[in-house]
């Protein structure tokens, strides 16, 4: 027999072998797309998707309550990267709220429109805006920072031209005391662009029938603008200053997007890590190993819950381990409340340990159990946000009903209520969270049991 044929021979029973496996061979089949499906969903929400840019959570604070700060509101919640609390329907919100919050963590950025802003507007002066704000939140900083560049050009309207250019000269470094000298310096360089904006209409005008009845004739394109910072632009444009809270507790090196993507990516490594220790369950039914155990005189719900036992240890090394590095590499300090830490993580393991025993228990191969525990840890992990911080975005209603039915979305909030905001065990959001995870768990372990005790105990 030629090499041809016994390879061709050998591919024909492995074909067979997998094709045996039909609810393995359809995860084989499924994973792939469904994953090109969920990164693209992702990266939809992220880029904002038919609906615009991605949008950050501004709450507004109207000290003054004029018809002019009233429009300025309604601008900014018709700009396109931000998302305006209170929304219309709800109730306004005062500066002591708003301050409490910031410190307790549950913002970071609100913008207060003070008393006197309508009668400021009414002078064609720029009124001077507060912004109280977390300065780490530098993702949703770019976004709000853009949004109120809209809201002002929109609001303010051409006739505050003038008033703009002067507080960029002041800014660039000309003195306040000139502000007669460098208004009509404004005035004049507005006019001055105005005319050249209309000789470049009227120029486009005249070439265009020579252009269209040209043949062969390449045009060149335009040089691409110069990038610009919105947020320094703002700066420049309106008049803000900004009150920063920051807990004192939450150490300076340490980021959101660091904390986010030490507890995402431990969470989703983890998960990995533990569904290796649970299938192990059914490596040994493969290999024969099971039957004699099963035989043992012994009990035989206690196979379970040693191997219950077994992964829930090995996740708990393997979680010393990565917060040990991240301490240690990024000299984050992750026992500043060892109490709430070590609670937090137990709950965590319980939850993480009793997802991959249900799998383990319900899969009939290990082929089965790869393919779906892959699959619903990557969809887990981009929809619950491990590998971007979705929860900082504003995605729709749907997509947050899909990331609160991840483990990764409840896992990554308990940490980053303890990391970044400072919380502990007495906080009502961490409690809330480890309810959460301690249901699933119950959940969890109970089907496993049943799904036990009908794959494994009764056919052997």
């Amino acid at each position: 027999m030629s090499t041809l044929t016994t390879a061709l021979a050998m591919a024909r029973k492995d074909l067979r072998l997998y094709f045996r496996d039909r609810t393995g061979m359809a995860l084989g089949f499924l994973l792939p797309i469904v994953l090109v499906v969920i990164f693209g969903f992702v990266m939809k929400v992220v880029n904002g998707g038919d609906s615009g840019p991605s949008r950050a959570t501004l709450w507004v604070v109207d000290q003054d309550g004029s018809e002019a700060s009233r429009a300025f509101v309604a601008a900014l919640r018709s700009a396109e990267t931000l998302r305006v609390r209170p929304a219309a329907d709800e109730p306004a919100v005062d500066e002591a709220r708003m301050r409490r919050d910031l410190a307790d963590g549950e913002l970071h950025h609100a913008l207060l429109l003070p008393a006197g802003f309508g009668a400021t507007v009414a002078k064609r002066e720029l009124p001077e805006l507060r912004m109280l704000r977390d300065p780490d939140r530098t993702l949703e900083q770019q976004l709000i920072a853009i949004g109120m560049m809209q809201a002002a050009i929109a609001a303010l309207g051409p006739d505050f031209a003038e008033a703009f250019t002067t507080r960029m000269l002041e800014r660039a470094g000309l003195p306040k005391e000139w502000r007669e000298r460098t208004t009509a310096l404004a005035r004049g360089f507005a006019g001055g662009v105005r005319r050249l904006f209309e000789e470049k209409e009227a120029q486009a005008s005249a070439k265009a029938p020579a252009a269209g009845s040209a043949e062969g004739v390449s045009v060149a394109a335009e040089p691409a603008s110069p990038s610009l910072d919105p947020a320094d632009f703002l700066g420049q444009l309106v008049p803000v200053v900004n009150e920063e809270f920051r807990p004192p507790e939450r150490p300076r090196q340490l980021t959101f997007m660091l904390s986010h993507s030490v507890s995402g990516i431990g969470v989703m490594m983890l998960m990995f890590g533990l569904m290796a220790c649970a299938t192990q369950l059914i490596r040994e039914r493969e290999e024969g190993v099971l039957p004699r155990l099963l035989g043992a005189p012994s009990e035989r719900a206690a196979l379970l819950w040693g191997k219950y036992l077994f992964a829930l240890l090995i996740g708990a090394l393997q979680l010393a381990l990565l917060f040990a590095v991240g301490g240690f590499v990024f000299e984050v300090d992750f026992l500043r409340d060892p109490v709430a830490f070590l609670v937090a993580s137990f709950v965590i393991l319980l939850a993480i340990t009793s997802f991959g025993m249900l799998i383990a228990a319900w899969a009939r191969t290990s082929k089965q159990a790869e393919g779906l525990s892959t699959l619903l840890i990557l969809v887990m992990s981009a929809v619950g946000g491990a590998w971007f911080p979705l929860q900082a975005f504003d995605p729709p209603a749907a997509v947050q009903v899909a990331m609160r039915c991840t483990l990764t979305d409840w896992a990554i909030r308990t940490y980053q209520a303890l990391f970044w905001h400072g919380h502990g065990l007495r906080d009502g959001d961490v409690q809330t969270n480890l309810a959460v995870l301690l249901g699933f768990t119950v959940a969890a372990t109970v089907a496993a049991r049943a799904l036990f005790e009908r794959r494994y105990v009764r056919a052997a």
